[in-house]
């Protein structure tokens, strides 16, 4: 894979004419794919791939080129998806950050371990990822955002780690530019006097460097492009003229949100200046921050082949949760719209197929039994879950027919009162929220007329009460089964 350095970037009256050509021409089959010829010599490799788990915070599913967005730039991340797997309908668990960090560790959903809010940490009873990669003979290493079991520019205490073995990472600091600390495994501190997603892959790298020679695991977590956004100012520019293309659903709101580690309000930050109550300036800088991602990641890639570990190594690219930006008045997460439960999701594995979009539906549950069928491990009793692996490896593979999701309103780590819990499933074409209490329905959409959800199908009465029983009956069915399992 070649990497796309942001100085090779097209020029920006190019880059519009080729993305927007790119975003008309998106409509693609599912699960289609072009397979190499040797197709058995990428299936089950009994040894186990390296594992590189590449994660974005607050990046929703529809901020990539080759998802049709004509504004944002993402070259490294396009590539990434013709040379591998596109997942186009992905979901989160839960949208906001440490639930769904949780479900990442442990496989399980967040009624079944109890962690709906941010900041808390992984119950000390859990069966997690590294835990089982680590038994596997895999070296497991973490880089970047833990925030799990606290908050803060702080060091992670071994007990808090889920087993991890390398470790360099902080617990959660939203700024980009200040504070760029990062906490080894020993309690080490190393500050970084450059941008924080350019010094998380710094990091990374360093591990990859230390590491080649051994069976990893290794995941990165870039704080990017979460709020505040606050991009190099060359990545600022290259959106500077550019037209944005809000999605039908916006509503013109004040894009500000404040963060509380470090604590600051409109009051006393430069960021809500910036914004000036502007959603497309919002929107520009936080395509920009995306970009930079982009670029990053494409440097990752870059010294993965230089070592020579690319053929030996699976890549995999998604989020924890999206953004709302406007859709439907909101500028929060932490609701089942598609702009905040929708994630990106892309997996290269050696020698499977290129151009693979796959529509399946993929939920935060996967990842756990895919990545141990990457590692060549058997999968864990404790987990929930399908591996989506023989779709990335080239075979005709049917998954869940239903994704779950669950949440809350604003959580009350993040001064909201939390009180409006749901619980959302996506069949085919429809999808249904509930409230936790009593299951009652609250909004019905059908997906492939109505893809941006403005149209509540329960407003129509009588018309879809058979589909809104059978999707309020799947909803009851599958929080019955799981909270059997639950702790």
């Amino acid at each position: 894979m070649e990497f796309e350095s942001h100085r090779q970037i097209m020029k920006r009256r190019q880059f519009l004419k080729i993305s927007g050509a790119a975003a008309a021409g998106v409509v693609l089959s599912s699960c289609r794919s072009n397979l190499p010829e040797n197709v058995d010599s990428f299936k089950a490799n009994k040894e186990g791939y390296n594992v590189l788990f590449i994660f974005a915070d607050r990046m929703h599913g529809f901020a990539m080129g080759c998802m049709g967005n004509p504004d944002v730039q993402t070259a490294n991340l396009d590539r990434l998806a013709a040379e591998g797997t596109l997942f186009r309908n992905t979901y989160t668990c839960y949208p906001i950050c440490s639930p769904f960090r949780v479900i990442l560790q442990t496989g399980r959903y967040a009624h079944q371990t109890g962690v709906i809010e941010n900041a808390m940490a992984i119950p000390a009873n859990e069966r997690t990822l590294a835990a089982a990669l680590n038994d596997g003979g895999y070296r497991t290493g973490y880089v970047g955002k833990w925030h799990l079991g606290g908050k803060g520019n702080v060091v992670i205490p071994p007990e808090l780690r889920a087993g991890w073995t390398d470790f360099a990472g902080y617990q959660c600091y939203n700024d980009h530019l200040e504070g760029v600390w990062f906490f080894d495994e020993k309690g080490n501190k190393t500050e970084y006097k450059k941008h924080r997603t350019d010094a998380t892959t710094d990091v990374a790298i360093e591990h990859l460097e230390k590491n080649r020679d051994r069976k990893f695991a290794m995941f990165v977590s870039y704080q990017a492009p979460h709020h505040p956004e606050q991009p190099p100012k060359e990545y600022e520019d290259m959106y500077a003229d550019i037209k944005i293309h809000r999605r039908p659903n916006c509503q013109d709101i004040d894009p500000y949100i404040r963060t509380w580690s470090p604590p600051r309000t409109a009051e006393n930050d430069p960021i809500y200046k910036k914004y000036n109550k502007n959603l497309d300036t919002y929107l520009k800088l936080y395509y920009a921050m995306i970009t930079q991602l982009d670029y990053n990641i494409g440097r990752l890639l870059k010294r993965l082949n230089e070592l020579g570990l690319a053929d030996k190594t699976v890549v995999i690219f998604t989020a924890d949760h999206g953004d709302m930006q406007g859709s439907h008045g909101l500028n929060r997460i932490n609701i089942f719209y598609e702009e905040a439960a929708r994630v990106p999701l892309i997996v290269k594995v050696p020698g499977g197929p290129k151009n693979n979009v796959c529509d399946e539906l993929v939920s935060s549950v996967n990842l756990f039994p895919g990545i141990l069928d990457y590692a060549g491990l058997p999968k864990e009793k404790s987990a929930e879950g399908i591996s989506f692996a023989p779709i990335t490896m080239g075979e005709k593979q049917k998954l869940a027919d239903a994704v779950f999701s669950e949440g809350g309103d604003v959580p009350v780590s993040e001064g909201g009162p939390s009180k409006d819990k749901w619980f959302m499933v996506r069949q085919g074409k429809y999808k249904l929220a509930v409230t936790q209490d009593g299951f009652q329905p609250t909004h019905l959409f059908d997906l492939e007329s109505d893809p941006y959800e403005m149209k509540n199908l329960l407003d129509e009465k009588n018309k879809y009460s058979k589909t809104t029983e059978n999707l309020q009956n799947k909803i009851k069915s599958w929080y019955e089964n799981i909270m059997k399992r639950a702790n």
